[in-house]
């Protein structure tokens, strides 16, 4: 009589990981912005895209040479980003007899709580200098740039598409904004009321799912984890255990994923330099700085100990073991998604120089998520709980995920810090649903 024989593999020489042949199901890009510059050369502009919303020309394509240098995009790009410096700095003016409220955009997430007029009137400013940038960007008279003019901004101002900019100048994407349109004579807490439009829905980041490309080699397989739980790591600061909600974070990743800590950089570096680091999401909690040496400026980030952790780093620990470097037959998995809630982590690297979400990239992550700017502390765990609420939770794309959370700080918190952070690829990284515990079937 024939006997059906349970059989297992003793081991997972794929590490409980599997490449595909193809790319998997994933959601268009309805739109791709191209931005290049050669070196010593003008910068291009061109798009392409679902036909439906951008058609080509029948006589060629929508391409543009840019009359804004790439000097001055970088340089109003470092402005726009030390406006938003300006509001997370904010401090009002204390009323006659009442103590002095400090640093109230520093210390709150909440903001909706604030007067109207003194929120509305920030946001309005920052939509402002966003418009401004991408008005700048796009300025000239020759006729094939105004009409490429003309047809970006009319796809800019759909809603709710998911656009790639891939390009050689590093720009704060999210925070860059279609006109505002307000009437500068209404009272800022009458926007809404009497013109219909909201300052925070002007900023691209609020009405589409975006995600930058950086340079980097294509990767040639796509990997999906067949864990029973999602494998998590947190990289924290012991300094930043007690800020409000970060233990919610913690017990959120405890909760829903198989979740190892670090608390120094010496043990992330020890593990970077592992053939497999076989992590489907990396979420930072630390401190981020611009360190400066003679004429050049980097990025680093620090853990518990003093190890300061740069681009350099990753990639002096990957490199050996990176896709395209490894040898024939060796298992070298690194495709997390990463969530770097670092100050200046996701802000354009300086001249000369790599930053550390496109260090991450080049070695195999799926996706870095990361702030632009100095960011509160208090917001940051809150934007953290938000966001992995509905990566982790609800299994959401990455891409779809930031912009309902952008979205629910904007409409919940009037808060627009959501939109400082910026999605380096990942539109379609998401964690997949755990499965049952059990063998590995052969």
């Amino acid at each position: 009589m024939d006997v059906e024989l349970d059989l297992t593999t003793p081991q997972d020489p794929s590490e409980r990981y599997r490449r595909l042949p193809e790319q998997p199901a994933c959601g268009p890009r309805e739109l791709v912005v191209t931005l290049r510059h050669p070196a010593r050369g003008l910068v291009t502009l061109s798009l392409w895209g679902d036909p439906e919303i951008i058609p080509q020309p029948s006589n060629g394509s929508h391409y543009a040479v840019l009359e804004t240098s790439a000097e001055e995009l970088q340089g109003l790009a470092s402005r726009l980003m030390s406006r938003w410096q300006v509001f997370v700095d904010h401090q009002p003016e204390a009323p006659p007899n009442r103590p002095l409220d400090e640093l109230p955009f520093q210390r709150l997430a909440d903001l909706s709580r604030r007067p109207a007029a003194e929120v509305l009137s920030h946001v309005s400013d920052l939509a402002e200098e966003g418009w401004y940038l991408l008005d700048t960007l796009l300025t000239g008279h020759a006729p094939e740039l105004r009409a490429l003019r003309e047809r970006l901004l009319g796809v800019l101002a759909r809603r709710d598409l998911r656009i790639r900019f891939e390009s050689d100048v590093d720009l704060p994407w999210p925070m860059l904004a279609l006109d505002p349109t307000l009437d500068p004579t209404l009272d800022p807490t009458d926007v809404i009321a009497d013109t219909g439009v909201d300052p925070f829905d002007s900023f691209l980041g609020h009405r589409h799912q975006l995600e930058a490309l950086s340079r980097t080699y294509p990767t040639n397989y796509w990997y999906v984890a067949r864990n029973p739980r999602p494998v998590a790591s947190i990289n924290v600061d012991e300094e930043l255990v007690a800020v409000a909600l970060a233990a919610d974070v913690h017990k959120l990743l405890d909760d829903r994923t198989e979740l190892s800590e670090r608390f120094f950089g010496t043990d992330l570096l020890a593990d970077l330099r592992q053939p497999v680091l076989a992590e489907d999401l990396m979420y930072f909690y630390c401190h981020g700085r611009y360190t400066r040496q003679g004429d050049q400026t980097w990025q680093e980030i620090r853990l518990s100990d003093p190890l300061p952790i740069d681009a350099r780093h990753v990639d002096r620990f990957r490199k050996p073991h990176t896709e395209h470097n490894a040898r024939d037959g060796t298992v070298s998995l690194f495709h997390p998604m990463v969530l770097l809630n670092a100050c200046f982590a996701g802000a354009p690297a300086t001249t000369g120089h790599t930053g550390i979400a496109t260090a991450l990239i080049r070695h195999g992550a799926t996706g870095v998520l990361a702030p632009h700017i100095k960011m509160p502390q208090v917001f940051g765990a809150e934007f953290a709980l938000r966001f992995l609420t509905r990566y982790v939770v609800d299994g959401l794309p990455a891409g779809q995920a930031v912009l309902e959370t952008v979205r629910w700080f904007a409409a919940e918190y009037r808060n627009p810090l959501a939109l400082t952070y910026s999605l380096v690829c990942g539109l379609d990284s998401r964690l997949a649903a755990a499965r049952p515990e059990g063998p590995t079937p052969r």
